[in-house]
C-alpha cells in the first residue's frame, strides 16, 4: 500500500510539473522574440531618424552656402541657418592643409588660413561621395561662379563639407587698362557652443581691397593650397594691367538653445 501510494504521488508530481515547464519555456521564447523585435524596431526607427536629419542637414548646408555667398559681397550683412541636431554634429575646423597662398607674377597678394564647415552625420547614415554645389578647383572664373565647394564625403564616416579654399577671377578692361578682380572669402571662427537646435551664422566682418599695377598685358595668377598648385595666365589688349584683390572676411559662429 505504501509503495503504491509513493508511486501515485510521484506520478502526480510529474504530471503537475510538465505544464509549469511548458509555460516557462513558452514565456522565455516569447520574451526573447519581444526583445529582438524591440531591438530591430528601435534600430529601424533610429535609422530613419538619422537619415531624415541628414537630408535636412543637406538642405541647410546648401542654404548656409547661399548665406555666406551673399554675406561675402555685402559689408556687415549676415544671416543664419538652423540645424536640428540629434545624432549629428556641426563644427568649424582648420582645413588640411591649412593655408592658401595667391601670387600675381610671383608677388604674394594673399596668404591666409582656411577653414571648413563640417556636418558629421549619425553612425547609421550611409551615402556616397557626391558634389552638391561648386567645384574643387583652386581658381574659378566668372562672376556667377560659386566660391564655395559643398560635397558629401564618406571616409571616416559620412560628412557634409563646405569650404572656400579658392579664388574667383573676373576680367574686364577700360580704355587704358586691363582689369582683373580676384575675390577671396576668408572664413574666421566665431563663438561656438550649444547642442540640439543649433543656429549657424555667417557675418561679414569687413571687405579689404588692395590694387596692384603691372606694366604688362600678361599676368600670371598662381594659387597654392598645400601640395596643390593651379595657375592662370591672362592676356589683355592693353599694355597696363590693374589687379584688384578683394578679401572678404566672414565670421562663422554657432549657438544653441
Amino acid at each position: 500500500m505504501v509503495a503504491n501510494k509513493i508511486k501515485e504521488d510521484g506520478e502526480s508530481w510529474g504530471k503537475a510539473i510538465s505544464p509549469v515547464i511548458s509555460v516557462v519555456l513558452i514565456s522565455g521564447v516569447l520574451l526573447l522574440v519581444l526583445i529582438m523585435a524591440t531591438f530591430v524596431a528601435n534600430n529601424i526607427l533610429e535609422l530613419r531618424v538619422q537619415n531624415t536629419e541628414f537630408e535636412q542637414a543637406k538642405t541647410n548646408m546648401l542654404l548656409l552656402d547661399e548665406i555666406i555667398e551673399e554675406a561675402g559681397l555685402k559689408h556687415s550683412s549676415g544671416s543664419y541657418a538652423q540645424f536640428n541636431l540629434r545624432s549629428g554634429a556641426i563644427n568649424i575646423v582648420k582645413s588640411n592643409p591649412g593655408n592658401i597662398t595667391v601670387l600675381v607674377n610671383g608677388q604674394q597678394v594673399i596668404n591666409s588660413e582656411i577653414l571648413s564647415i563640417i556636418y558629421r552625420a549619425g553612425s547609421l547614415v550611409s551615402s556616397t561621395n557626391t558634389s552638391l554645389r561648386g567645384v574643387s578647383s583652386l581658381i574659378i572664373r566668372g562672376a556667377a561662379s560659386s566660391l564655395g565647394y559643398l560635397r558629401i564625403e564618406t571616409e571616416g564616416g559620412v560628412k557634409i563639407k563646405l569650404d572656400y579654399n579658392r579664388i574667383r577671377i573676373v576680367e574686364g578692361e577700360t580704355a587704358e587698362y586691363n582689369l582683373i578682380e580676384i575675390l577671396f572669402f576668408q572664413l574666421i571662427r566665431g563663438q561656438m557652443g550649444g547642442s540640439g537646435t543649433l543656429r549657424v551664422k555667417a557675418q561679414n566682418k569687413g571687405i579689404f581691397i588692395e590694387s596692384y599695377t603691372y606694366a604688362s598685358n600678361t599676368v600670371t595668377i598662381t594659387v597654392r593650397v598645400g601640395s596643390r598648385t593651379e595657375s592662370y595666365e591672362y592676356h589683355g589688349d592693353k599694355n597696363t594691367t590693374v589687379v584688384t584683390v578683394v578679401r572678404s572676411v566672414i565670421e562663422i559662429s554657432a549657438w544653441g538653445d
